[in-house]
């Protein structure tokens, strides 16, 4: 099953690159480059360099809600055979900014608790807050009952989420580490080093298009089971 889902995730990223892309590139675009930027200019000993990495940490945090909110409003649009435009999407996240960031804080503190508490725990907590984000954008939540609602909702489905963001993840981290292999031994990559990072960022949308594809199994199973009305 596990399997299956990945391959309805990866013919989803493809048959809706366009806009997933246009979506999602000038962002990452920009957030890697500021990073680039740091990097190449600064000198990595300096504070400097570390209060420009505070800042592109703001930066990042401030832009995450509008392009994964847009990201989100998207693929359930397509769900619905009414697909959104890029634009569209966009400026439709903007009235989910506030409560969408303070989801993601929220679930990176839980996350990172976890993770200090010995790795285990912080790898539940990211699988069971899975679909905070899809339920704070689609369902209206606050950030508080996102998070909870999360933490219900994926009981049942902690497995098939763990096994498929592993593959993904491990697959990205493969590919990463090919880069690497390549630039250390058959010729540099540094002049490519910017739009690598663009394209792993990129490719890392099948993580939610994996997790959506989950959380859409689990509402349509929660309407299956409902009880009908005589």
């Amino acid at each position: 099953m596990t399997l299956e889902y990945i391959r309805q995730s990866l013919f989803f990223f493809r048959r809706n690159f366009g806009v997933i892309a246009r979506i999602q590139l000038p962002f990452i675009i920009l957030l890697n480059l500021v990073g680039w930027l740091i990097q190449s200019t600064l000198d990595p000993e300096t504070q400097a360099v570390r209060n420009a990495g505070a800042l592109l940490m703001l930066l990042n945090l401030t832009l995450l809600p509008i392009y994964w909110g847009a990201t989100i409003l998207f693929l359930q649009s397509v769900v619905d055979n009414r697909p959104l435009g890029a634009l569209t999407a966009i400026r439709s996240s903007l009235k989910y900014w506030r409560r969408l960031l303070l989801t993601y804080l929220m679930m990176a503190v839980a996350v990172t608790l976890g993770l200090l508490l010995f790795i285990v725990p912080g790898i539940v907590a990211g699988v069971r807050l899975a679909f905070a984000d899809y339920v704070c954008v689609l369902e209206n939540r606050k950030a508080g009952e996102s998070l909870r609602q999360s933490w219900g909702d994926t009981r049942e489905y902690f497995w098939l989420l763990l096994n498929g963001m592993l593959i993904i993840f491990g697959g990205l981290f493969l590919m990463e580490m090919l880069f690497t292999l390549i630039d250390r031994n058959v010729v540099s990559l540094a002049p490519l080093n910017p739009v690598l990072g663009i394209l792993l960022d990129l490719l890392g949308t099948l993580v939610t298009i994996y997790g959506f594809r989950v959380y859409c199994l689990m509402k349509e199973e929660a309407v299956g089971a409902a009880p009908r009305s005589e």
